[in-house]
């Protein structure tokens, strides 16, 4: 003999109480089990196995079964492997040959969808489709679901997603989106562009007599926003003006801000695609009246 030996090593002390300790776990949580449902009065407990007699130390029963249970749990979580995560294909998001949209145009989308002057949303759209650029993809769900209530939208959103969006409802069906297009009803509200006025120019000074006039009281805002969404872009820097000089009165301010809002709002939305990259691969359709 070489005084080696061709048997394994025998575990250390500590790692063979480990394996005992673990082989144990299952028969030392049946035996707590059966006289937690019991009753220690009825049914003591057991006399621990190897290992498991250092959390034995309560004189209570009661207290000592628990003691015993909380340490069979801690454990068995700690021994326990976890499951390997299923495996889950997720389908490629179409591709899209297209832009990006300018950060600017996408910032300016987000603040439309938060309600800051919606009315200017069409035309936000019809922008975006005439420069051939992709819609800001993080903004897809939230147009999604409110094309839900507003088909009309609901279709330019797909026209201009493309496949994307019946790859988003598949994807994650719990956002409750669609995959094909929300039926368009004779009830379903319009999503288009204000009418442009015969003569934006006479359109300027009927807004800014009305507010001359201090006729232009709150309930007219809605309205005069609109007029502000329908003249020709080239007329904006105009309005802008006439509103900024009108003097404070209590009566008018609050719709004379929000109407100035509104025409400013529009016009850097303009400016800003306007200001877009040229892609030599984006349509050369032209939007009447573009600033640019």
């Amino acid at each position: 003999m070489n005084g080696l030996s061709d048997a394994p090593d025998a575990p250390d002390a500590p790692d063979a109480l480990a394996v005992v300790m673990a082989r144990s776990a299952t028969d030392e949580w049946a035996a707590l089990v059966g006289a937690a449902v019991l009753g220690t009065d009825r049914r003591p407990a057991p006399a621990p196995g190897p290992g498991w007699d250092a959390w034995n130390t309560a004189t209570d029963p009661a207290e000592a079964l628990l003691d015993r249970a909380a340490a069979v749990v801690v454990a068995r979580r700690a021994g326990s492997c976890p499951q390997p995560a299923p495996a889950i294909e997720v389908p490629t998001a179409p591709t899209d040959a297209r832009p990006p949209c300018p950060v600017a145009c996408a910032a300016r989308l987000g603040r439309l969808l938060a309600g800051e002057h919606d009315v200017l949303l069409p035309e936000w759209f019809a922008r975006c489709e005439a420069a051939g650029v992709q819609l800001p993809w993080a903004t897809l769900p939230a147009l999604l679901l409110r094309g839900r209530r507003h088909p009309h939208l609901d279709a330019a959103v797909r026209r201009l997603a493309r496949g994307r969006a019946a790859w988003l409802a598949e994807v994650v069906p719990e956002l409750g989106v669609r995959p094909t297009p929300v039926p368009i009803t004779d009830q379903s509200p319009p999503f288009a562009m204000p009418p442009a006025p015969p003569d934006s120019a006479a359109l300027v000074t009927t807004i800014v007599t009305v507010f001359h006039e201090r006729t232009a009281t709150w309930a007219a805002a809605r309205e005069l926003a609109l007029a502000a969404a329908s003249i020709d872009p080239v007329w904006l820097p105009t309005l802008i003006a006439q509103l900024a000089r009108i003097g404070f009165d209590p009566t008018i301010e609050r719709t004379r801000r929000e109407v100035l809002a509104a025409a400013e709002f529009r016009h850097a939305m303009l400016l800003e695609w306007s200001a877009r990259p040229t892609y030599p691969s984006r349509p050369s359709d032209p939007i009447p009246g573009d600033p640019a």
